[in-house]
């Protein structure tokens, strides 16, 4: 079978598509990073998804909404096909290219189209995250790291200089050096 291109509709979460905000996480150093993003689907999509041989496991979820599946594209390729790395192509309601600058990040809540390639492999079917069209736009709001903003450090001092931190004891006379005091 050649490469197939799937549609799979639903709720998009956690929407890392651009070079600013893609995933940089330990896992993905050799690829320079990933693109990722999770898909929250009605039960009906997801089948949909399965019947067409992606081995990919969802997570139900916790609200009863569907089943969520993150897909996920490194931003590079260790063999430099083109094809296989890079961001997504990310679209507009309308079909035209999403402009980062123009219509911002992608909000978690928005409605979208994800565009998955299904291809053969020795091990089964593989899949690749090839595009992300944004239905209805939710306004990302977030600056990320979950915290409240910036620290607002006090004077602890109460116009005192800072103690010297106290000075280490002296190591015991109880041991001999090289042995385990344990």
């Amino acid at each position: 079978m050649a490469t197939e291109t799937i549609e799979l509709t639903g709720t998009i979460e956690w929407a890392k598509l651009f070079e600013s905000n893609r995933d940089n996480g330990e896992y993905d150093v050799e690829t320079d990073g990933a693109t990722t993003v999770t898909l929250l689907m009605e039960d009906d999509v997801f089948k949909a998804m399965k019947d067409a041989g992606v081995r990919k496991q969802g997570k139900p979820d916790p609200e009863g909404r569907g089943t969520r599946v993150t897909f996920k594209r490194a931003w590079k390729d260790r063999f430099d096909r083109p094809w296989a790395a890079g961001p997504p192509v990310v679209y507009t309601p309308a079909g035209s290219v999403w402009s980062e600058d123009g219509d911002g990040l992608i909000g978690n809540g928005s409605v979208g189209v994800v565009y998955l390639d299904v291809y053969d492999t020795k091990m089964g079917k593989g899949c690749r995250l090839n595009g992300v069209q944004v239905i209805d736009h939710v306004v990302f709001e977030g600056g990320g790291g979950g915290g409240g903003g910036p620290v607002k450090p006090r004077d602890y001092t109460q116009g005192q200089p800072a103690a010297a931190p106290a000075k280490a004891a002296p190591p015991s006379a109880k041991f001999a050096p090289g042995d385990l005091p344990f």
